[in-house]
C-alpha cells in the first residue's frame, strides 16, 4: 500500500472501465507490474485505489494514495515551469507504452488504464505527477468512439502523442496497430524524397488527399509571374487551372453532406433498443417486490409455527423439515439417516447439492451420481480470446460434443479463439461455434452452439415446463471472476498449463419470477441464486438436475441484484433453429433427497492427573505416558 493518502472522489461504477471480467481499478498490483517490466517508473505515475463501494447509508468512493506527500494540484493550474517539468516526466515514462497499445494481453489493460474521468484527474504532488480517476471514463463514452476520442485528447492525450486514442476492443486494437506501423513508416520514406535543406513533406495515404495535393501543384505550375529558381517567370492561373480545385471542392462537398446523415460514419443513427422497455422494468419490480413478501411471509409462518420432535428434527408448520422432507416414519426401518426420500420442489431452503439424488440413482450410489456430480460434469468454463482481450464465461453440454453458451460470452473471439475445459474434459480444448444468436437487445436472445471435437460429455436433459416454476429451489452453477482471480488452477491454466481446471461454483435460490420481457417477447426466469461475471451461459438447473434456464445478466439494484436467466423454451427454440436435438423432458420436479446423517457423537477425553504420570524408560529414550493411563502399580 502506498505511504500518503492524497484525496477521496465519488465513484459511479457506470464510469468504471473493465477488464478480464473486473474493474481496472481492482487490478492495481497488475497494472503497476505490467508498466514496470514495459516502462520502468511509469508505475509510480499511477495512484493507488481504496474502492468503497457504498451501502444504503454512505455512496461508493475511492480513496487515492501515493508515495508522494502533499495535496494534489491539477496541472493546468501550475505554472510554466512546474507543469513543463510534470509533463516531461508523463512524457518520458507514457511514450514507451504507445508500442504496446495493441498487444492483446498486456495492452488492453494498459490501454484502460489511460483513460481519467477529467482534466483535473492528472495532478502533481509535491512535484511528482500522478495520475487519479484512471481507468475512467464519464458515461456514455465507452462506446462513443468519436467523442471518446475526443475527451482523450483533451486529458493525458494532451500529454502524449498518439496514433489514435487507446483501443478498447479488437477492432480498434488492429487499427491502432496499423496507424503506428503507418507513423512509423512514412516518415522515412517522404525523408527520402526530399532535398537536404527544408523540412520533409509527409505523404497522406489517402487517395483523395494525393489528388488534391497533385492539384494544387498543377495549380502552382500554371500561368505566369515571379520566377522559380530564377530560371522560369511564374504564371497567373488561367481558367482551366481552375477546374480541379472546383471539382474536388463539389466532391469534398458531397462527400461531408453523405457524412453527416443518420447512419453514416461521423453520427451514426442509434438504433441499439433496450432490452427490457421502461414499463416492463417497472413491472418486474413489481413481481419482485410481491415475490420477496411472499417469501417473507412464508419464512415468518415458519418462525412462528415451527416444531421440534423428539429425535431433534424441526418441522414446519406444513409438516415437512425445512429441506421440504417429511418426517422420518419410525414404523419403516428402511426410513434411516441416508435414506432417499421424496422431497417438495419448494422448501423452505433448498436441499444441500451432494444429497440431492438424480432420477435413477440409488442411495448406493448417491455418492458419486449426487446432483453436484452431476453438475460438474456437464458443465465447462468457456474461454474466448481476441487480439486484444481474454474473456471467460460458462458453458454447458446439451450432447456429447455440442455445448451452449451466450452469444456475448464469444462475440469477440477470433475464429481460433474459443476453448473449453472442465474436469470430464481433462485439458483445455478448442471448439468452433455452429450457431449464434445475439445481442440480446436486437435479435431478442444470446446464445451460441459450439461443437466441442473430440468431446464426449453426458449432457444436461432440458425442460420445457408444463407448470410454473415460481419458488422452486434452482442452482446456478459457473465460472465468476471473482472466484477465478483467487483460483491457483485458473492461473496456472493462464500461464500454459491446459491440464489445470479451475473449480466450479455452485449458488443455490429459488425462482421469484417468470416473465415475458419486452421489447422483443423474451422469456426470462428471475431467481435468487447469485450470479456474475462469468456465470453467463452457464445452466440454472432444478433439483432434478434439468437445464430450466442459461444465466444471462444481472441487474444491480441499490440494495439488491436480480439474476436472470434466459428460459429453456428459448433455448430449445434456438436449439431447433440451429438442427440440434437435446434430450427435452416435461415432468414437473419431484426432486429425491437423501435424509441427512447426524454427525458422530463426539468422544469424552479423560483428563490425566496432574505431576503423577512419570515416563516410560524403553532403551534410554524418554516416551511419555499417553494421556489419561496411569502406569500398573507394583
Amino acid at each position: 500500500m502506498a505511504d500518503f493518502f492524497l484525496t477521496k472522489t465519488p465513484l459511479n461504477m457506470e464510469n468504471c472501465l473493465s477488464h478480464d471480467g473486473q474493474l481496472v481499478l481492482d487490478q492495481y498490483s497488475l497494472l503497476t507490474e505490467t508498466l514496470a517490466r514495459l516502462s520502468p517508473g511509469a508505475e509510480t505515475l499511477f495512484a493507488e485505489p481504496l474502492i468503497s463501494r457504498g451501502n444504503d447509508q454512505a455512496a461508493a468512493s475511492v480513496s487515492w494514495y501515493a508515495d508522494a506527500d502533499g495535496k494534489p494540484v491539477p496541472i493546468d493550474r501550475l505554472d510554466g515551469a512546474a507543469r513543463a517539468n510534470v509533463v516531461n516526466r508523463l512524457t518520458t515514462n507514457l511514450s514507451p507504452l504507445i508500442e504496446h497499445l495493441d498487444d492483446p494481453v498486456d495492452g488492453a489493460l494498459i490501454s484502460r488504464a489511460l483513460y481519467t474521468l477529467n482534466t483535473d484527474s492528472i495532478t502533481s504532488v509535491s512535484g511528482q505527477p500522478v495520475i487519479l480517476n484512471w481507468g475512467m471514463l464519464p458515461q456514455g463514452l465507452e462506446r462513443d468512439r468519436s467523442a471518446r476520442a475526443t475527451h482523450f485528447s483533451e486529458t493525458l492525450g494532451s500529454i502524449i502523442d498518439m496514433p489514435a486514442p487507446p483501443p478498447l476492443g479488437p477492432s480498434e486494437a488492429r487499427s491502432f496497430a496499423d496507424k503506428l506501423a503507418g507513423d512509423a513508416a512514412a516518415p522515412s520514406a517522404s525523408v527520402e524524397a526530399q532535398p537536404e535543406k527544408g523540412p520533409p513533406n509527409v505523404s497522406s495515404p489517402s487517395a483523395a488527399t494525393s489528388g488534391l495535393t497533385a492539384a494544387a501543384a498543377g495549380v502552382r505550375n500554371s500561368g505566369g509571374g515571379d520566377t522559380k529558381n530564377g530560371d522560369e517567370p511564374k504564371r497567373g492561373v488561367g481558367p482551366r487551372g481552375w477546374v480541379p480545385l472546383a471539382v474536388l471542392t463539389v466532391l469534398a462537398v458531397a462527400v461531408l453532406v453523405w457524412l453527416l446523415l443518420p447512419g453514416t460514419r461521423i453520427f451514426p443513427q442509434d438504433t441499439k433498443e433496450q432490452a427490457i422497455s421502461d414499463e416492463a422494468a417497472a413491472a418486474l419490480a413489481r413481481d419482485v417486490n410481491i415475490a420477496l413478501e411472499e417469501r417473507l411471509a412464508t419464512l415468518r409462518n415458519a418462525i412462528d409455527g415451527a416444531q421440534c420432535r423428539a429425535d431433534g428434527t424441526l418441522l414446519m408448520p406444513d409438516g415437512f423439515t425445512i429441506e421440504g422432507l417429511l418426517p422420518p416414519d419410525p414404523r419403516d426401518p428402511n426410513d434411516r439417516a441416508g435414506a432417499i426420500r421424496p422431497a417438495a420442489p419448494t422448501p423452505i431452503l433448498p436441499p444441500e447439492p451432494q444429497r440431492v439424488a438424480p432420477p435413477g440413482v440409488t442411495e448406493a450410489g448417491l455418492d458419486m451420481a449426487n446432483l453436484l456430480a452431476l453438475i460438474e460434469e456437464r458443465t465447462a468454463l468457456v474461454i474466448a480470446a481476441s487480439p486484444s482481450d481474454l474473456g471467460v464465461g460458462t458453458g454447458f453440454f446439451i450432447a456429447p460434443d455440442l455445448l451452449v453458451t451466450n452469444y456475448h460470452v464469444i462475440e469477440d473471439a477470433g475464429a481460433d479463439g474459443i476453448f473449453v475445459t472442465n474436469k470430464q474434459l481433462g485439458e483445455l480444448s478448442p471448439a468452433q461455434v455452429l450457431s449464434a444468436l445475439g445481442p440480446l437487445e436486437s435479435a431478442g436472445g444470446d446464445f451460441a452452439l459450439l461443437r466441442v471435437p473430440g468431446a464426449s460429455s453426458p449432457a444436461f436433459d432440458i425442460l420445457r415446463p408444463t407448470e410454473s416454476l415460481r419458488l422452486q429451489s434452482v442452482i446456478a452453477a459457473g465460472y465468476p471472476g471473482d472466484l477465478l482471480r483467487t483460483d491457483a488452477e485458473f492461473q496456472e491454466l493462464r500461464r500454459g498449463d491446459l491440464g489445470a481446471v479451475p473449480e466450479l461454483a455452485v449458488t443455490d435460490g429459488s425462482v421469484s419470477v417468470e416473465q415475458t420481457m419486452a421489447p422483443r417477447s423474451t422469456d426470462v426466469v428471475v431467481h435468487s441464486a447469485p450470479i456474475s461475471t462469468g456465470n453467463s451461459g452457464g445452466p440454472l438447473i432444478d433439483t432434478c438436475g434439468r437445464v430450466v434456464g442459461v444465466n444471462t445478466f444481472v441487474v444491480q439494484g441499490p440494495l439488491r441484484n436480480l439474476n436472470f436467466a434466459l428460459a429453456s423454451a428459448e433455448l430449445l427454440d434456438f436449439l431447433q433453429a440451429a438442427g440440434a436435438l437435446p434430450n427435452v423432458v416435461s415432468q414437473p420436479c419431484r426432486p429425491q433427497v437423501a435424509r441427512p446423517v447426524a454427525p458422530p457423537a463426539a468422544e469424552v477425553a479423560v483428563a490425566a492427573p496432574e505431576a503423577t504420570t512419570p515416563p516410560v524408560e524403553q532403551e534410554g529414550l524418554q516416551i511419555p505416558a499417553l494421556p489419561g493411563l496411569t502406569p500398573p502399580s507394583e
